[in-house]
């Protein structure tokens, strides 16, 4: 694909995606994805980064009653709601998206502060916000919600609430946070740790995924979505594919977001600890899980897909999260996923079918047939 172009225009048509670059005029228009009769792109990650300014007054309120916690009303309308995505619906048009897999911010889930009554208000609050976005726009956006966690409490006191949104709201996944201090005293368990089985037991009872997700830091030392992000991820996929619970559990379906950390950079470094500990081989392992592959960078995407299959690669953008900034190189988003998939000129039709819908399928259980 050419790197000088000035933009990139995404027009969606239901026979395929036609990228065009105005202004350029040697540009070669490409088909996305080209596969006969593909109807539908899953974005596998999104966040709600563009709620109204209603929501964090109210978290200030929060924290500022920190000694006297109780619920307190959110007064959000739905008008409000409605314009709070209006980006996220025109990006999803301009780049040839049909769903969106959308939770609360994920920096903002706010595990490592207060007290487990505090982060139960909180979650509850942006649960329910997501959930009502979902109704607004059925055809476009599916609930995934995060989970009442705080320092020190168990999981079994979380999973009520993730009841809660699969069967009074209609969510599909939650978000999970493996380091819920933020990297302070407590200490969160590893994901190999039996502490965790109450949660995984729910998510198999409601049969549904959960993608590994950090929030905030305690640490000033790294920074929060390009470094503590990227290393719990990291670590959260060493952890649980060097663990046990894909043998206790061989219905649960986890997430590993960003295309795992370092992992497929650091690819044999995991295969010798595996040869070394005794544990199955760590290409079989990591097949045991999905990734997604908001990445910002051809070449990574292909060697994620290359190390762990197309059978078990998400597509995904996280559109207007960490890096929603404009590539010098080439003068487009780095969120521009679509033009980057586009790219990987290797991938057959089938392929590119289970990347943007097939597998997304099979691990979304609860999105309806038609959607």
């Amino acid at each position: 694909m050419p790197r000088d172009c000035s933009r990139t225009e995404i027009r969606c048509q239901r026979e395929g995606i036609l990228l065009q670059f105005p202004g350029y005029k040697e540009c070669t228009p490409l088909t996305y994805p080209s596969v006969v009769g593909a109807t539908m792109i899953i974005d596998a990650h999104a966040h709600y980064t563009s709620a109204p300014p209603q929501l964090q007054a109210f978290r200030g309120r929060q924290i500022s009653a920190y000694a006297r916690p109780n619920k307190g009303i959110l007064q959000i309308s739905d008008e409000q709601l409605k314009a709070s995505v209006k980006g996220q619906v025109d990006r999803m048009d301009e780049w040839g998206i049909d769903r969106l897999m959308f939770s609360p911010q994920a920096s903002a889930m706010g595990h490592q502060f207060g007290t487990p009554l505090i982060s139960r208000h909180w979650t509850e609050h942006c649960n329910d916000l997501i959930g009502r976005i979902a109704k607004l726009w059925p055809d476009r956006f599916s609930a995934v919600c995060q989970l009442p966690q705080s320092p020190g409490v168990p999981p079994e006191e979380w999973v009520d609430e993730l009841d809660r949104c699969v069967n009074e709201l209609g969510f599909v996944a939650c978000n999970i946070n493996p380091d819920i201090s933020g990297s302070a005293d407590p200490f969160t368990p590893s994901l190999k740790d039996e502490w965790w089985n109450p949660l995984w037991e729910k998510m198999v009872e409601l049969n549904i995924p959960g993608t590994i997700h950090a929030s905030s830091t305690m640490n000033p030392a790294f920074h929060v979505t390009s470094s503590h992000y990227i290393g719990q991820h990291h670590n959260a996929g060493v952890e649980i594919l060097s663990s046990r619970v894909f043998q206790d559990f061989p219905d649960l379906k986890i997430i590993i977001p960003h295309g795992g950390g370092a992992i497929p950079y650091q690819w044999s470094r995991h295969r010798g600890t595996h040869v070394m500990m005794g544990l199955e081989p760590f290409e079989e392992a990591a097949r045991r899980v999905y990734w997604d592959m908001a990445i910002y960078d051809q070449a990574s995407m292909e060697m994620l897909i290359q190390r762990v299959g197309v059978d078990n690669v998400l597509f995904a953008t996280e559109m207007f999260g960490a890096v929603n900034a404009i590539d010098p190189e080439t003068g487009r988003s780095f969120e521009d996923v679509p033009s980057m998939f586009s790219g990987i000129d290797w991938l057959s039709d089938e392929d590119r079918l289970k990347i943007t819908e097939g597998n997304a399928r099979k691990v979304y259980s609860r999105l309806p047939v038609k959607v």
